[in-house]
């Protein structure tokens, strides 16, 4: 395989952190501030979007066309350095694995920066493939892997692509990539032809090998 295509949040890091509820949080927040929502209608709103549109952001264009610019300020624009900080076993597996690697996440490119920054493993990827860069149209959509892989210049069959996200893991096998599920203990949601699974990140070394 000539390139690896990592998940960012809950990929590079344990789940459990807090990292994506602080997300979900501040999306809660803007809903309530910016479109007016309820604090009790917010919650719902914000996975009924997320079902139905793949991100919650996505559906919010889709049929409010507010400015991405300002939700991405408005949700990311929050600490994170109590969540998560330098993982030097990380930067050793990342290290040690001798082809391009490229972060390929739903996430915008300011978060994607900021985790990697507070990870200690920014100078470690060629590149970030963020939603900006896929038109918004997020994993597990093929219109996201096309988008990916164009970007990063590889042959999908090439590419052995990370995720701890079922869904996107078999989207990846689909697509024709060599596909990893990070499991996290959690029992598969359903097929998983074409996809290895293991445990952690820390069993990736292992698999390439």
């Amino acid at each position: 395989m000539d390139a690896l295509l990592l998940d960012l949040d809950e990929t590079l890091y344990p789940r459990g952190r807090g990292v994506l509820e602080r997300m979900d949080a501040r999306i809660e927040s803007w809903l309530c501030e910016r479109h007016g929502a309820s604090t009790e209608e917010a919650p719902r709103l914000r996975v009924e979007l997320w079902r139905e549109h793949g991100t919650t952001l996505r559906g919010l264009m889709r049929l409010h066309a507010i400015d991405p610019a300002e939700y991405f300020a408005h949700v990311h624009g929050v600490e994170l350095g109590d969540l998560i900080g330098p993982d030097p076993s990380l930067r050793v597996l990342l290290a040690g694995i001798a082809r391009p690697k490229w972060i390929f996440t739903n996430a915008p490119r300011s978060h994607a920066a900021r985790v990697l920054d507070l990870l200690g493993v920014a100078d470690l990827f060629d590149g970030v493939i963020a939603i900006e860069d896929l038109a918004y149209a997020p994993k597990p959509e093929p219109a996201a892997y096309r988008a990916a892989v164009a970007r990063a210049g590889f042959d999908p069959r090439a590419c052995c692509f990370v995720d701890d996200t079922h869904a996107n893991a078999v989207g990846a096998a689909r697509f024709g990539m060599h596909a990893v599920w990070v499991s996290h203990g959690r029992a598969p949601e359903g097929d998983c032809t074409g996809v290895e699974i293991i445990e952690s990140l820390a069993g990736l070394a292992d698999l390439l090998r």
